[in-house]
């Protein structure tokens, strides 16, 4: 389907265990054109061998109305899945594998250019998949292609919220052991529990109880392209009272191309929005699990979810909301949570301990005790984020209009800092952990029950911090807050920190100035990894560094604008430095009783030298060796080289051709020395 912005395009995937498809074909379409299903998955389609087909073949079928369709042929009474199309797809490059025994069937194809694997799965009781059996099916799909796993897998995936009744089903205990282990070989997550860690649905209904045994998993770098995911009400006949099936379909919506939706600043005014928002944040926060680490990811695309449905109502507004919005089932749970009071002096308390521990370093200085300012480096670096940092990281970014991945603004999290800060800590704080990023490990709202064969605990290897969302900028402003609060300790262990001017500087002896800024697109990472080692960073800071860089998908460089960078190309510069300040034919002037040779202001530097040729040929060629051996490059806007003095100095035309030449300038431009 192609959404009101005329850019977008939104396809509706649904899946439902319809107990038999030939029987009750019209009442099984009519409802598939209400729910608007573009693909769609059946199960328990009983569709038998005929005089055509043979049992385990695959039959395609012209359904006479908006689809197309696929079937396993199996027996006319059990088992069979299907995968249906609508025809204006217009689908190409059909590759069909299946099951001989009626229980999977996989098809590769592209949609409006973009590349599909669906996998529908029956899991059957009498005849379970051998799921290890796909364990190598992520090496032939392409990283690009959406990898969409739905059926009825007849298991649930948590005791506690997927199923009424307090029976254990050991027999179950096997077909979950071996949907985990699937799960984590590919990557994949439980969309709904994802984005409801909270709810207690149901998709399987009979006179025992009721469970949640139908699902719709995606791999976790897909989950942000989802913009709905329901469960459906269960449909009835349309001339009698009877349920068309002992399931209910479930569905999920997946934008294929245009622009990220982004959250509507107009929203925030929309007091049902704001309050429904709220809510939602407020009865995740207040779970009772020990995991909520796992929450956020999940937790943005759900109220990515609600938002895009208000928007939609607001835009075409209709007596009721509900048709719009996430559909549960009448049996979700409706238990109370506790309240939380969340204290906005609580988030204001300083943080003693990071300030308490920086107090110290400056005593440790003073009696040169070394190995135990160490020691407080690291724990200064390396301690589990506070909710102060963070509010302050959010209240302090500015404000944006560029998109984000995720479609959340910084207008969003400025407007709910305080509600947040509850699931942002754990979950940065896995990160400092070194912890795999786990996205949708659920524990029973209810703790202390004896039932736990279901136990959901998938590590995913893969993080959510990106670029282009705005938990990578509220991270970056807390490393480097961090790294800011102790570089000064880190480079000048033994100093003292003069400012200083140029015109300090300025003597007959020392004519010559050269002031240059390094582009830090080039960097090399080993030359940056080596350099944080060298100067003694905490191991776990640096891991956390790498984990960072990596997460902007490149191989080399930092990005320009990141408030780490200038505070990462000082440290990179220190190997220079301390090359010219160890240089005995560099005269540097005297400022404040010592001698300077170098002063560095974020990723500026500059370097004063005397008239000899020796000293000019010196530093040009330990510029050139800094440069190749570190990646960097010279700024082409922002170097120069100016005499200086009365001594009436002439600069020859073959030294430092590098640079621009002025004859003053740069006056009252202060910095600290390195």
């Amino acid at each position: 389907m192609t959404d009101s912005n005329e850019d977008q395009r939104i396809l509706t995937i649904l899946s439902w265990n319809v107990n038999g498809f030939n029987r009750k074909r019209s009442e099984v379409l009519h409802h598939l054109s209400l729910l608007k299903a573009d693909v769609v998955f059946l199960q328990e389609t009983h569709v038998g061998p005929d005089r055509i087909y043979s049992t385990g073949s695959i039959k395609i079928q012209d359904l006479g109305c908006d689809y197309m369709a696929v079937f396993t042929v199996f027996k006319g009474s059990s088992r069979g899945v299907a995968i249906l199309f609508k025809k204006n797809l217009r689908c190409g490059g059909f590759n069909v594998n299946c099951d001989g025994k009626g229980r999977f069937i996989i098809i590769s194809c592209q949609i409006w250019g973009h590349d599909f694997v669906f996998i529908n799965m029956y899991n059957s009781n009498e005849e379970k998949i051998k799921l290890t059996d796909f364990t190598q099916i992520s090496t032939y799909i392409p990283h690009s292609a959406h990898l969409v796993v739905g059926g009825d897998f007849n298991t649930v995936m948590d005791a506690d919220l997927d199923k009424t009744s307090n029976l254990r089903n050991r027999s179950h205990r096997k077909t979950f052991d071996a949907l985990r282990c699937f799960l984590e070989n590919l990557s994949l997550v439980d969309v709904w529990r994802c984005l409801y860690p909270e709810a207690k649905s149901f998709t399987y209904f009979n006179g025992k109880g009721q469970s949640r045994l139908d699902y719709f998993f995606l791999q976790t770098h897909n989950l942000t392209s989802v913009t709905a995911c329901n469960i459906h009400k269960r449909p009835m006949y349309s001339d009698k009272v009877e349920f068309v099936s002992d399931h209910t379909p479930v569905s999920i919506q997946i934008q294929t191309d245009g622009p990220k939706w982004q959250f509507d600043s107009c929203l925030l005014e929309d007091k049902a929005c704001t309050e429904q928002l709220s809510s939602i944040i407020k009865k995740i926060s207040q779970m009772n699990t020990k995991r909520n680490e796992n929450m956020w990811p999940g937790v943005k695309v759900r109220l990515v979810c609600e938002a895009i449905a208000f928007q939609r109502q607001r835009s075409h507004p209709k007596p009721s909301r509900h048709s719009e919005m996430i559909e549960l089932p009448q049996e979700m749970d409706q238990r109370g949570f506790p309240s939380l009071e969340s204290s906005i002096e609580v988030l204001h308390t300083p943080n003693t301990s990071s300030q308490n521990l920086l107090n110290f370093l400056n005593h440790l200085h003073q009696t040169e005790r070394f190995e135990d300012i160490k020691s407080t480096l690291i724990t200064v670096l390396s301690e589990p984020v506070s909710r102060k940092e963070i509010l302050d990281a959010i209240l302090s970014l500015p404000q944006s209009k560029g998109l984000t991945a995720d479609g959340l603004t910084v207008h969003f999290y400025k407007c709910y800092a305080c509600k947040i800060i509850d699931l942002l800590q754990p979950f940065f704080n896995q990160i400092f952990d070194l912890k795999p990023i786990k996205l949708t490990v659920f524990e029973s709202v209810s703790q202390g029950k004896n039932d736990h064969t279901y136990s959901y605990d998938i590590q995913y290897r893969f993080s959510q911090i990106t670029i282009m969302n705005v938990d990578y900028k509220i991270l970056a402003l807390i490393l480097a807050e961090r790294l800011k609060s102790v570089i000064e300790h880190i480079l000048n262990p033994r100093q003292s920190k003069p400012h200083i001017s140029v015109l300090d500087c300025i003597s007959d002896q020392i004519p010559v100035i050269i002031s240059f800024k390094l582009d830090p697109g080039a960097l090399k990472w080993p030359y940056l990894f080596n350099s944080l080692k060298s100067v003694n960073l905490p191991e776990r800071f640096r891991s956390v560094l790498k984990l960072f860089l990596i997460a902007d998908h490149r191989s080399q460089g930092l990005r320009v604008g990141c408030p780490l960078t200038p505070l990462l190309v000082r440290i990179c510069l220190l190997p220079l430095i301390n090359s010219i300040n160890c240089e005995n034919m560099f005269l540097g002037p005297k400022v404040q009783e010592k001698t300077l040779k170098s002063a560095i202001d974020e990723d500026r530097a500059l370097i004063f030298l005397s008239n000899s040729n020796e000293a000019l040929d010196s530093f040009e060629k330990m510029l050139r060796d800094f440069t190749e051996t570190s990646g960097f490059i010279i700024d082409e806007l922002c170097y120069e080289v100016f005499t200086a003095g009365s001594s009436g100095f002439s600069l020859g035309k073959d030294k430092l051709q590098l640079f621009k030449r002025t004859d003053n300038g740069l006056c009252g431009f202060e910095h600290e020395t390195t």
